[in-house]
């Protein structure tokens, strides 16, 4: 089931759940896109199952510095729920802003689960919804990038 809207900036398709797939446009037209964003993953916590996120960014281009910021607050509030139903996320990315922009975010908020940034191309969504199911610590490739969560270099946000 794909979750059709006026919000444009992201598209969440809940067809493989536990899997989550988020595919982002290139830029954010207004705040009421990324917060609707964020309304939806709250959401699922709402629905209080565990799942796994698939982010593909490769279409982002164009994202203001300022949601960035955003992100890691988002986090933060995130991280005070009594449990964290997100295990894992896989982001997959094939633009280095957006690599500095998560880079930035975890910076500022580490996140609440493993997280894992892929550089890739690949297309094929069977593919990415695998990797996503087996991928761990162990078994890390040299475009794979690991974010341990809570580990935030600024622990006071």
């Amino acid at each position: 089931m794909i979750l059709n809207n006026n919000y444009m900036f992201a598209e969440y398709n809940y067809d493989n759940f536990p899997i989550v797939s988020v595919l982002f446009s290139e830029t954010i037209s207004n705040e009421n896109e990324f917060d609707q964003f964020l309304k939806q993953w709250l959401e699922l916590y709402h629905n209080q199952k565990d799942y796994l996120f698939l982010f593909d960014t490769r279409k982002m281009n164009n994202i203001p510095f300022k949601y960035s910021i955003k992100m890691a607050l988002f986090i933060k509030k995130i991280r005070k729920q009594p449990y964290h139903y997100l295990q894992k996320s896989l982001i997959v990315v094939n633009n280095n802003k957006i690599k500095k922009l998560l880079d930035f975010v975890f910076t500022m908020q580490s996140p609440v689960a493993p997280v894992y940034i892929w550089n890739t191309e690949e297309i094929n969504h069977l593919i990415l919804n695998e990797k996503l199911t087996q991928i761990n610590r162990g078994n890390l490739t040299e475009d794979i990038i690991y974010i341990k969560p809570n580990q935030s270099f600024i622990p006071f946000l």
